[in-house]
C-alpha cells in the first residue's frame, strides 16, 4: 500500500530537511528540489553519507549517474519518469506542474 505525505509549512522550518531524512531511510528514491544549487547541496550531503556510486544528480545543468544510483535528486524540471522507487518528494511541487504543463505546450 502507497502512502501520501504532505510536509507544508513556511519558509525554512525544515520541510527539505525532513524530506532528505527520509528518502535515505528508504532503499530508493527520488527527490525533486526547485533550484540546481539546493539539488547540489542535497547531492553533496547524499554523497558524504552513502558514497557517490549511489547517488545520481541531474539538473539542467548538471547530470552525474552512476550505474545503479538508489537516490536521484534532481531539479523538479529534470526528475526522471517511470523509476520504480520506494520513496518520492517533489519539493515545490507546484513547479512540477508547471513544469509538465511547458512541456506539453511545446509538444502539443
Amino acid at each position: 500500500m502507497s502512502t501520501i505525505t504532505a510536509l507544508l509549512g513556511p519558509t525554512n522550518t525544515g520541510k527539505t530537511h525532513r524530506a532528505v531524512t527520509q528518502l535515505l531511510s528508504h532503499r530508493t528514491g527520488v527527490i525533486g528540489l526547485p533550484l540546481r544549487l539546493l539539488a547540489r547541496e542535497v547531492y553533496d550531503r547524499l554523497t558524504a553519507e552513502v558514497g557517490e556510486a549511489a547517488v545520481a544528480l541531474v539538473t539542467g545543468e548538471e547530470k552525474r549517474v552512476p550505474a545503479r544510483p538508489r537516490y536521484w535528486v534532481c531539479t523538479v524540471e529534470s526528475m526522471p519518469e517511470g523509476k520504480d522507487v520506494e520513496f518520492l518528494a517533489v519539493d515545490e511541487i507546484q513547479r512540477r506542474a508547471t513544469a509538465s504543463a511547458d512541456m506539453s505546450s511545446r509538444t502539443g
